[in-house]
């Protein structure tokens, strides 16, 4: 079996429905490079059970195992999910005409699908193809999962790869091994007749129809997940439509008190602008204090101004520790006030000294 190209794989992924489909390349990659197989990537269409058909990629090929010092290829189909690696694939032993599935390895059912352990613990990233098909080569070396049927004489080892003329055996576990045509014989020779064709018809007919029927439970299992899958999707969708529902509405509010914020403002500015102004004639000049002499009202007004320098000393340092000033003009501003300070704080010892007072 020829191995594909780097093209061939990456068109098939493209016109598949996977999701992540750069985890599948590199997967099915790692996978078809693996000396314990010899797979080729498909995109085969599946019947589903909704009545229509639906595209999956599968790598399809043998995979070699080893039993009784021979080595031996094993059908086998891996299918993969549209959310591969997230979710395990399903992996089948896919006979050939002259094979049969052979009851003896617990790991295969009876319509060659594979239920290993490496399956059913599938978890991404630590799982991926490369170590299911190893798996599945050492599921088949202790046991294998196909048998074929001679005419005359039967074997006791699967196909293998270096004498391709020998035929798959017969299930193992019992004491004593027949081929078809042994058995026929027998059992001529114990009804002294032969046997009515209907038999065989109705015992393949009775093999097809639980083929059918498990191939219809396996696909209908893949659509069950699918659909609980976009469910989950939908209400994740729903929750979030919700949200910015919410969100929108907020946005709205916001909105409209904003506006009645400007509206309020600007009636505001309105209603100052058309005040008339007052003339300072008008003004009344209301002094509850009363000095008994113009010095110590020249004293009060020092006392007052120095005091009030004082403060916005303090604040003009406290603008320049939170980087409200530069720098530059906090050292103006010092400058100016610490002069006017000074002229004030001399002022107010003149007018203690004219007036009696204590300067101290």
């Amino acid at each position: 079996m020829a191995k594909q190209s780097q093209s061939e794989i990456d068109q098939m992924i493209q016109r598949s429905q996977c999701i992540h489909r750069d985890l599948v390349r590199r997967d099915i990659i790692q996978a078809i490079q693996s000396y314990q197989c010899n797979l080729v990537l498909k995109l085969n269409r599946y019947n589903l059970n909704e009545g229509y058909s639906k595209e999956y990629l599968c790598l399809s090929g043998t995979v070699l195992c080893e039993y009784k010092e021979n080595r031996y290829n094993i059908p086998i189909e891996i299918i993969l999910n549209e959310n591969h690696p997230y979710k395990s694939p399903i992996a089948q032993v896919k006979p050939t005409s002259n094979m049969f599935i052979s009851p003896t390895n617990q790991d295969v059912q009876s319509d060659g699908t594979i239920t290993i352990n490496y399956l059913k613990t599938w978890r991404h990233p630590s799982s991926d193809l490369s170590n299911l098909i190893k798996a599945m080569s050492q599921s088949f070396s202790l046991s294998p999962p196909v048998y074929s049927i001679s005419n005359a004489n039967y074997s006791t080892a699967p196909y293998p790869t270096n004498s391709p003329s020998m035929g798959m055996p017969m299930p193992m576990g019992r004491s004593s091994l027949y081929s078809y045509s042994n058995i026929h014989q027998g059992i001529e020779r114990e009804n002294q007749g032969e046997i009515s064709q209907d038999i065989y018809h109705e015992s393949l007919k009775t093999a097809v129809l639980e083929r059918i029927r498990n191939r219809f439970n396996e696909l209908n299992n893949i659509e069950k997940a699918e659909i609980e899958s976009l469910k989950k999707t939908e209400q994740y969708l729903n929750e979030g439509e919700k949200k910015l529902e919410l969100l929108i509405n907020q946005i709205q509010q916001k909105q409209i008190q904003t506006k009645n914020y400007i509206t309020n403002l600007q009636n505001k500015i309105n209603q100052i602008s058309e005040k008339p102004l007052l003339k300072k004639d008008n003004l009344i000049e209301d002094n509850p204090i009363i000095f008994p002499a113009p010095i110590y009202k020249q004293l009060f007004q020092a006392f007052a101004e120095e005091h009030a320098i004082q403060d916005l000393l303090y604040y003009l340092a406290d603008g320049l520790r939170k980087r409200s000033i530069s720098l530059e003009n906090y050292l103006k501003h010092v400058r100016e006030l610490s002069r006017k300070q000074f002229i004030l704080r001399a002022t107010m010892i003149k007018c203690r000294q004219v007036a009696g007072l204590p300067t101290k």
